[in-house]
């Protein structure tokens, strides 16, 4: 009777190595698929860098070589890359306007706004404002390292009046164009 005891819970033990094995190769499994880890295969690369590479707002990476490869107080956003003719222009993202609801008074919210665009490193980037067939937009700006592109301006600067404007941010680089538009109109109060 003892044997049998001791048989039956080695079988059991066996059984329940065997549950664990297959869960743990079973969740390995999903994991690759959905890219979360990278065991078996290379992680693919993502435009958005992980915020320790960003460079300071508008200035390329530095190479590690010197603090003088940082450009100084420009703000032109300029960046090229060797390898521009072969990339793919992603579709551009961010915060196109950081006030959606400004006034040309500046009161009581700010007429000064803050923009930015991401997309494919080197590519060039501007914002379009458009209301009853009428066009404004920010002059173009080649894309940092990073991908990202930065202005702060007034509404007065572009010519933008009073009423609901569309906002579009087109990115181009070698002849590719991808444009998105804002779900929230720019809204402009006396």
């Amino acid at each position: 009777m003892a044997f049998k005891l001791i048989r039956r819970r080695r079988l059991n033990k066996r059984a329940v190595a065997l549950i664990c094995v297959v869960l743990v190769a079973g969740t390995i499994t999903a994991l690759e698929l959905t890219n979360t880890t990278h065991f078996f295969h290379h992680k693919k690369e993502s435009l958005v860098a992980s915020s320790s590479s960003f460079a300071t707002k508008g200035e390329k990476k530095s190479s590690g070589k010197s603090p003088s490869n940082k450009q100084s107080g420009s703000n032109n956003n300029t960046a090229s890359s060797p390898q521009s003719s072969s990339l793919t222009v992603y579709v551009p993202f961010g915060n196109f306007v950081s006030n959606h609801h400004p006034n040309l008074s500046s009161s009581p919210a700010p007429n000064v706004i803050s923009s930015v665009c991401n997309t494919t490193p080197g590519a060039s980037c501007k914002i379009v404002f458009t209301k009853d067939g009428a066009t404004r937009e920010l002059p173009s700006k080649t894309t940092d390292d990073n991908g990202t592109a930065y202005w702060t301006w007034k509404l007065q600067d572009i010519g933008l009046t009073v009423g609901s404007w569309k906002i579009q941010a087109i990115a181009s680089l070698s002849g590719q164009t991808k444009d998105a538009s804002d779900t929230m109109d720019l809204v402009v109060a006396q």
